[in-house]
């Protein structure tokens, strides 16, 4: 493992950080403690989970040349849940959807990112699933994405009830616990999954036919608020939505660069279309009525 090994991975985690930082500033400015503090509990979350489910499942591994690492995981991949979970939570407050709703929103925003990138992402090395390239999702097993929607929506879910506890000032211990219940809710979500998987779909990565009826039913409860024109979002290339365009940036720059893409023309039509969902979603033009309304007021 040489120096020139890992200085890409250093450039990728020195980018990620100062993504954070430029993040948690914002956070602070636009919504002070609390925004910021569930900014940062997102963290020990995404140490929490990933440890976890290497210790208990198994099924997958990181690259040793990430330099910053506690235990099994890199710290970047902690950081980068923490913006990925705040962000898709940002988005769903803008839209105005209700609290009993968002976390079903929150976890459509989350996967939208997930099936932009992970297929590359393995292929890149940043990490491996113990699966053969060849199944699954070239290489990703239905697993993975099913969690995703419960790791965002275990997340927020427990974040808003302890914003509905006390709305002016939620208790700051309270939010650093979030990561307990929230990991405990994506656990208890996997056992359906695993025993669905091995009574119907024992092969390796199987269980597509429950991920895609979880995010159907997902996308019934969470998705129609996405539909109407944003109240107000900053612009793609600011914060809070940055971090989401350079995720799809990098990766699809990684595909093309490493010549995934040609060699797998469906994931480039699967990262692609998933950063138009995206852009559509947080790029439209504000609803000029909620503007007009908000200005008589």
């Amino acid at each position: 493992m040489t120096l020139v090994d890992r200085l890409p991975y250093a450039v990728m985690e020195a980018a990620v950080i100062v993504l954070f930082a430029g993040y948690a500033r914002f956070a602070w400015r636009t919504g002070g403690r609390r925004r910021l503090l569930e900014l940062v509990s997102a963290v020990p979350y995404g140490l929490l989970l990933e440890q976890g489910d290497i210790t208990i499942f198994g099924t997958y591994a990181y690259n040793q040349h990430f330099l910053l690492r506690l235990g099994a995981v890199p710290l970047v991949i902690a950081l980068a849940w923490a913006m990925i979970i705040n962000s898709c939570m940002f988005i769903s407050d803008a839209f105005g959807v209700s609290p009993r709703l968002a976390p079903f929103t929150d976890a459509i925003l989350a996967i939208i990112l997930d099936l932009s990138f992970d297929a590359i992402a393995i292929r890149q090395g940043l990490w491996h699933w113990k699966l053969g390239l060849t199944q699954g999702f070239f290489g990703v097993p239905a697993g993975n994405y099913y969690a995703w929607l419960f790791v965002a929506f275990g997340f927020s879910a427990w974040t808003r009830l302890n914003r509905g506890t006390d709305r002016r000032q939620p208790a700051i211990w309270r939010q650093l616990l979030v990561p307990v219940p929230a990991y405990a809710t994506l656990l208890a979500a996997l056992v359906p999954f695993i025993l669905l998987e091995k009574a119907f779909f024992n092969r390796p990565g199987g269980g597509f036919p429950t991920f895609i009826a979880m995010l159907a039913l997902f996308t019934i409860l969470g998705g129609r608020p996405l539909l109407r024109r944003p109240p107000a979002l900053p612009a793609v290339w600011a914060m809070p939505l940055l971090p989401r365009l350079a995720m799809h940036a990098y990766f699809v720059g990684s595909g093309v660069l490493l010549g995934i893409f040609w060699r797998f023309p469906v994931l480039l039509a699967a990262s692609v279309s998933m950063l138009v969902v995206d852009l559509w979603v947080t790029g439209r033009r504000p609803d000029p009525a909620v503007l007009d309304n908000s200005a008589v007021a």
